[in-house]
């Protein structure tokens, strides 16, 4: 009796561990939208672009705050010697302390002072600072949607890729089920050979699909960015949509779309205003500002000062620095120019590639589409009154096809997706 509860006992523990440990190897289900979904949460680029907005985002604040009045308040104590009028350090509050009465007397003092400056006018720096951060947080949210449509584009071609084989695999396995439904030992040693070499083929192109699947697997987790062993199933309809497309409209809006030729012409905005900042230092500096102070060598304070000043700081000569400055930006601003149109011709060459491929694939797709109804017609009518060895031949010719089929519907797949990234936006 106890021997039949022990062996019970470890059967039920057996049962459960094998049910956890089922549960831990569940598939998970993607599909196109979910990938494009874990793509865009799990990219570190597209993670380090989002970091670059916030970065930028405070650089404007900063670049805003330099426009309001600066207030600052301040108090001292000190205990000193000093045998004449002592200037404490910027950091101390750039406090006066008075000169003592006598030889190696410690003296004591105590300030508490409240200033406030504001900044009126320096050569329109102030505006063209907040110009210029607003500029680099477009330029940012530019470079982030750049990424991000890479990073979609990667993982839709992936998925499609994935799924292909995946749909290449079950025919491998279908053709090999009708192989081996079919057999005849009544044929020739010539006859015997050609089919077994027909036969090995067809194992060979199952055994290359099967490996195709393992690597496309990988690329696939990389695109979407999630671990190497997630046990996984996609499911999608691998099918192309017509979408007809026109070249000059594809350039059209890739001029108008593509966020990698809104960040260069951001940038030449960038460098022009980089400019003027470097213009301002020729201009002077205007600002009014106050300073009220309550000082004494005892509590509570009796002397009391207070200023209120406006101040005009004109610069006259710095060693040339400032037209080296100027030639700077000015070389920067051309670069700019220069580096903008050489990014139109690469989108414009980019966009005609695509377009190129994209009208190549249609026909392919649409030829293979033509060919599919003959192969279909004579695989359900004539293939099964063939002799066993024009049987086994036909089933590669079918087998064949089918592939050729597959890799058409996913060439014009990929390449729609393809040319909609070259143009920066969906035909649909």
């Amino acid at each position: 009796m106890k021997k039949f509860i022990f062996y019970l006992l470890i059967t039920y523990y057996s049962l459960l561990v094998t049910i956890l440990y089922a549960q831990q190897l569940t598939e998970r289900v993607l599909t196109l939208q979910e990938s494009s979904r874990l793509a865009i949460s799990n990219s570190q680029r597209l993670l380090s672009a989002e970091q670059d907005i916030n970065i930028a985002k405070q650089r404007l604040n900063e670049a805003r705050s330099i426009m309001y009045p600066q207030l600052e308040f301040n108090t001292n104590y000190s205990k000193f010697d000093a045998q004449s009028p002592l200037l404490l350090n910027s950091v101390l509050g750039n406090t006066i302390l008075p000169q003592t009465n006598n030889i190696n007397e410690i003296g004591e003092y105590y300030t508490t002072k409240l200033s406030l400056i504001q900044i009126l006018w320096n050569g329109a720096k102030l505006g063209t600072t907040k110009k210029f951060a607003e500029a680099e947080l477009k330029a940012a949210e530019s470079d982030y949607e750049a990424v991000k449509n890479k990073t979609v584009s990667s993982s839709k071609k992936m998925f499609y890729k994935l799924l292909a084989i995946q749909r290449k695999l079950d025919v491998c396995k279908n053709i090999i089920n009708l192989s081996n439904d079919k057999k005849n030992n009544y044929i020739s040693k010539k006859n015997k050979f050609l089919i077994q070499r027909t036969l090995v083929r067809i194992n060979a192109a199952s055994e290359k699909t099967e490996k195709d699947q393992e690597v496309a697997k990988i690329d696939f987790l990389d695109s979407i960015g999630i671990e190497y062993n997630t046990i996984f199933v996609i499911k999608g309809d691998l099918e192309y949509k017509k979408a007809d497309a026109d070249l000059n409209k594809c350039l059209a809006w890739a001029m108008e779309y593509r966020p990698e030729l809104k960040k260069i012409e951001l940038q030449e905005q960038m460098d022009a205003l980089s400019v003027n900042l470097s213009l301002s230092g020729r201009y002077p500096i205007v600002a009014i500002g106050g300073n009220y102070q309550l000082e004494d060598t005892k509590w509570p304070f009796e002397k009391k000062s207070w200023n209120a000043t406006v101040s005009m700081t004109l610069p006259i000569f710095d060693g040339f620095g400032q037209f080296a400055r100027i030639k700077q930006r000015k070389y920067q601003y051309r670069k700019a120019q220069i580096n903008r149109a050489n990014i139109a011709d690469s989108i414009k060459a980019e966009v005609r590639k695509t377009f190129i491929t994209y009208e190549h694939a249609i026909k392919q797709y649409e030829q293979r589409n033509k060919d599919m109804e003959s192969v279909n017609n004579f695989e359900k009518e004539e293939l099964k009154n063939l002799s066993y060895e024009d049987y086994i031949e036909a089933l590669k010719l079918v087998m064949d096809s089918q592939l050729e089929y597959i890799d058409a519907i996913k060439d014009v797949v990929v390449a729609k997706i393809e040319l909609e990234n070259a143009t920066g936006r969906s035909f649909e």
